[in-house]
């Protein structure tokens, strides 16, 4: 169903990624635009998110100190709260357990919708600032 392939446009995949989460970031004051999204995301394994041939969205990742950091699931505006974000997910653990490590940490704006469906998944919250909640999944 779904397919990760890795992302060859990273401009491109910045200002998808700058467009999903605007809304974000004037809500916490978040001065960034396309290039500092850009600069952010460059050296992380970025994959495009493609549902039968159809660009959907992008992932990032980082693996670091045995972990695998789930950097960034962006999924286009018209394919969200369909369950293509559990499958993205469900694909980053395979990824992980291939890769040998044994939890996935990542980050998400307190506010963000997304908090739910990692909860839903098994991620659990290990701290949270003003602004973040920081999770992770054994997996």
């Amino acid at each position: 169903m779904l397919e990760f392939v890795a992302t060859e446009d990273l401009k491109t995949a910045a200002q998808f990624t700058f467009n999903n989460m605007k809304p974000y970031y004037e809500m916490y004051a978040v001065d960034w635009d396309v290039e500092d999204v850009y600069q952010a995301t460059k050296n992380l394994k970025n994959f495009d998110i493609l549902c039968k041939e159809q660009h959907i969205g992008v992932v990032r990742l980082s693996f670091e100190e045995g972990r695998c950091q789930l950097r960034d699931i962006q999924i286009a505006a018209t394919y969200q709260n369909k369950g293509y974000g559990a499958h993205v997910i469900a694909k980053v653990v395979d990824m992980a357990r291939q890769q040998g490590v044994k939890f996935i940490d990542l980050k998400v704006f307190q506010l963000s919708p997304a908090f739910k469906l990692y909860s839903r998944i098994g991620f659990a919250v290990d701290r949270e600032d003003d602004r973040f909640y920081y999770m992770s999944l054994r997996v």
